[in-house]
């Protein structure tokens, strides 16, 4: 049971978290979480591990996700960069490269701005945290060190496709508590209450 508990959590990065890059940065309703079918399931774990996969062998070794984690970490570094310098050119209206105090207060939107760089901010710490826990290797497509592990099931030292859909399959099954092919955002708030208060019992 223990066994199975910790499989499923380190598969949750493969199933339940979405790739940051294919949704728009300043739409926080399509970064929330959505209810998720299996065929939609599927088709986001081939596409996480085609992008995993660099060298297109059919196969996702260690140094590929560990190659992934570095290029994630990157990219979400630049796109904070690049959301800081949207909001400092919308608040430089003279565009001189500096903000005065005048300029400050002028903007009403700078508080909204200023709000929209913390959201965003918080939601990519949320998912990092949940691919962290995931797999114990944030940014590598859900194919951290401890996920690696355990969705290598033939113990070959690299993970198939179809070790991957496996593996996200049976973590699928465990959160879809009704089996009507659906992980509905209810029985994940279900799934994540269950864990703490696993946890909490020690």
């Amino acid at each position: 049971m223990k066994t199975l508990t910790l499989a499923s959590a380190a598969l949750a990065a493969i199933v339940a978290a979405a790739p940051a890059a294919a949704q728009p940065q300043g739409d926080f309703r399509a970064r929330a979480p959505q209810p998720m079918t299996r065929a939609a399931m599927e088709s986001r774990v081939e596409a996480r591990f085609a992008r995993v996969d660099a060298n297109r062998d059919g196969y996702v070794t260690q140094e590929e996700a560990r190659a992934r984690a570095v290029g994630m970490r990157g990219q979400r570094q630049a796109q904070r960069g690049a959301r800081r310098g949207e909001l400092f050119a919308r608040l430089d209206t003279n565009r001189d490269g500096s903000i005065s105090r005048a300029e400050f207060e002028a903007r009403g939107g700078a508080n909204r701005g200023d709000r929209a760089e913390r959201r965003a901010e918080r939601l990519e710490r949320r998912g990092d945290r949940m691919e962290r826990r995931a797999g114990r290797g944030g940014g590598a497509g859900g194919f951290g060190a401890r996920a690696f592990a355990m969705i290598d099931a033939n113990r070959d030292g690299r993970i198939s496709l179809a070790e991957a859909r496996a593996g996200a399959r049976v973590r699928f099954e465990r959160l879809d508590r009704n089996n009507d092919g659906t992980v509905t955002l209810e029985e994940r708030r279900s799934a994540r209450e269950a864990r703490g208060e696993l946890r909490r019992r020690g």
